[in-house]
């Protein structure tokens, strides 16, 4: 699916993130609890529509040429548009252009066929956490 034309992939500021987050992960959380460990050194991109974050992720270097996707989200009102297919595909680029080895992410089980479309494969058992069903998935830098 084609990105809705007028939006752009950016690299954001960790502190862009927070409200997303929050809104779409961990609405039972103030907004301070959103930050992750690592976030200052981490590279986070955005969509923007007005000014506002209405797709995000943010890209961990873990070491050993890997990288972590975590907390990928998009508001409701904006899914189903391409954004997160766009978004995605820039984190895996920046990835290849870093000379990665390759991606890691913990994906819901919802979002399986998504994260395999852009060639993530499935890794391990699925574990449940805060009533929710996750999987390891990987992706071999090309």
């Amino acid at each position: 699916m084609a990105m809705a034309p007028g939006y752009a992939v950016q690299e954001i500021e960790p502190g862009q993130c927070l409200q997303l987050r929050r809104d779409v992960l961990w609405p039972q959380l103030e907004l301070a609890q959103c930050r992750l460990q690592g976030d200052e050194q981490a590279r986070h991109f955005g969509i923007c529509v007005e000014g506002v974050v209405v797709s995000c992720l943010s890209l961990f270097e873990m070491g050993d040429g890997i990288y972590q996707l975590r907390k990928f989200a998009t508001h409701a009102g904006f899914r189903n548009q391409g954004l997160g297919s766009a978004l995605l595909a820039h984190a895996i680029a920046h990835v290849q252009a870093a000379g990665a080895r390759g991606m890691v992410l913990n994906a819901r089980l919802s979002a399986l066929p998504f994260y395999r479309r852009h060639g993530f494969v499935r890794h391990g058992r699925a574990w449940r956490k805060s009533g929710v069903d996750f999987v390891e998935m990987r992706l071999q830098a090309r």
